[in-house]
């Protein structure tokens, strides 16, 4: 068994996680004993699967886009409906908010404590608590982080990191280099390429020195040895959206996908008989945020392929646990009723299918129109939607920048435009934040029994480490009214660059 003080010992860890010990420790020697007596029920791998900022609304629509363009609903919900598997809702809190962030989220899951938004496993008195892969690393599991995101951002980095400020990607590329986590896969290479770093240390060349196969492109990622640690960036900041890939050859040829990335990471994991391995959709989050109906679906869409990897191996390899969620909800998607008794609403919903860019793909466009009427025509060309100039006019504002909204969170140019789209495709939007709903989480496989009825976020960690017979817990704190010194959120602008 771990315990908090045989960790610490055994691994050399003090004052700072940026010191930790990642080579074989007394740890690794119990780690094998453990293993012998692993009780029946007990996971040999553990696949924790993110959309990040998936309200219902927007899996609700995803499965009927799914349904209409597929001609199957998505595999989300055909696990939903399988007699093993297990449904719970989930309370998603952070420590000083009702309404959490990803890297709040993602470290209550990371680490079993609550902490403030903002922060990645790092206690109100900034404090590093010790997270799953570490953790996990020292009892002899492989580990893995595979994302559209920057490999960097909050969702992937909550398994693994601690730090005070989660806009500090360069850090955490850097204590990546420590974790010794075997498969990292995603976008950021600004925080890697030392042209970029304002340090200008070539973590690239560094992790190639540690042993890993550092990949760029999607050939380098299909041609990657599996007899060695991958640190794959394909991007320089967060991946493309799905809907611009679809149209992009130059895209298509150089990114990988998500489901070509999980199943490349299946197959480096899947040698071996223990691994915890952390997958996100996280582009769905930045599509909620620019209230982008068609980006967000899409990538859902696409996370679900990948789960339909997992789901496969899964059932090739039925000790896997397989639990599948969100980290909150975001802006709240939802189909609305449009027209006489809603009977325009499934005409309209089938609109998405003339979409063929992401807002910050039209925006980029938008702001070079010089008239309504082009304003009217680049419009019609991105989404298949004529917009009368009345509502044209109401647009152009925003996109300047000169616009002002009764409700300020929708003060932006994305919110305009996806309270135009509106009119187009059914779908509205509550905001462009995250919201405080109770999230759905779905598992299958050895431990799924414990995910039943109404569980916190931090109930996460404690049951993939008392499956794992990892006895270790972080400090706990209470709840927080308000924390002062919590930094900036996230760069919620910058999702609307393209």
């Amino acid at each position: 068994m771990i315990n908090r003080r045989s960790f610490f010992r055994a691994s050399g860890v003090a004052a700072s996680l940026g010191t930790l010990a990642t080579t074989p420790s007394a740890l690794a020697a119990r780690s094998s004993s453990r293993n012998a007596r692993l009780r029946e029920g007990s996971p040999h791998r553990i696949i924790h699967v993110v959309a990040d900022g998936m309200s219902l609304g927007t899996l609700s629509c995803a499965d009927q886009l799914s349904r209409l363009e597929r001609g199957h609903g998505l595999a989300w919900i055909d696990l939903v409906n399988q007699p093993e598997a297990r449904t719970a809702l989930m309370d998603m809190r952070s420590l000083d908010s009702l309404v959490t962030d990803s890297a709040a989220a993602s470290s209550s899951w990371g680490s079993g404590t609550r902490v403030r938004n903002g922060t990645l496993n790092t206690s109100s008195k900034g404090k590093p608590l010790l997270p799953l892969h570490p953790l996990f690393g020292q009892a002899g599991w492989k580990r893995g982080l595979v994302t559209t995101t920057e490999i960097t951002h909050a969702t992937p980095a909550g398994f693994t990191v601690a730090v005070k400020d989660r806009n500090s990607g360069e850090d955490i590329a850097a204590q990546y280099l420590t974790r010794g986590v075997e498969v990292m896969l995603g976008g950021a290479k600004n925080h890697f390429d030392p042209a970029k770093r304002k340090d200008k240390r070539d973590l690239w060349a560094e992790f190639t020195a540690a042993g890993y196969f550092v990949a760029k492109s999607r050939d380098e990622l299909r041609n990657a040895p599996t007899d060695r640690p991958w640190l794959g960036t394909f991007s320089e900041g967060h991946l493309p959206y799905s809907i611009d890939v679809a149209t992009s050859q130059s895209l298509q040829a150089t990114v990988p996908t998500l489901p070509e990335m999980v199943e490349r990471a299946l197959a480096h994991l899947g040698r071996h008989e223990r691994f915890l391995l952390q997958i996100e959709g996280g582009r769905v989050d930045h599509a909620c945020h620019n209230n982008d109906a068609a980006a967000a679906l899409r990538d859902l869409l696409t996370l679900d392929e990948a789960l339909a990897i997992v789901l496969k191996f899964q059932r090739r390899h039925p000790e896997t646990l397989v639990v599948v969620t969100t980290d909150h909800g975001n802006a709240n998607l939802g189909l609305n009723g449009m027209g006489t008794s809603y009977r325009d609403s499934s005409q309209r919903f089938r609109n998405l299918a003339g979409v063929r860019a992401s807002f910050p793909e039209i925006l980029k466009s938008m702001k070079t129109v010089r008239t309504e009427a082009e304003a009217i025509a680049l419009l019609a060309h991105h989404t298949g939607y004529r917009a009368d100039p009345a509502k044209i006019a109401l647009l152009l504002p925003f996109v300047n920048a000169k616009g002002s909204a009764l409700f300020e969170q929708m003060n932006s140019d994305v919110a305009a435009l996806g309270q135009i789209l509106a009119n187009h495709l059914g779908i509205g939007f509550t905001g462009t934040t995250h919201t405080s709903d109770y999230v759905p989480i779905v598992a299958i496989g050895p431990g799924a029994d414990r995910f039943r009825g109404l569980i916190h976020n931090t109930d996460v960690f404690r049951t993939y480490t008392d499956l794992a017979e990892i006895d270790y817990r972080n400090p706990d704190e209470p709840l927080l009214a308000s924390a002062d010194l919590a930094p900036e959120v996230e760069d919620i602008p910058s999702y609307a660059v393209a």
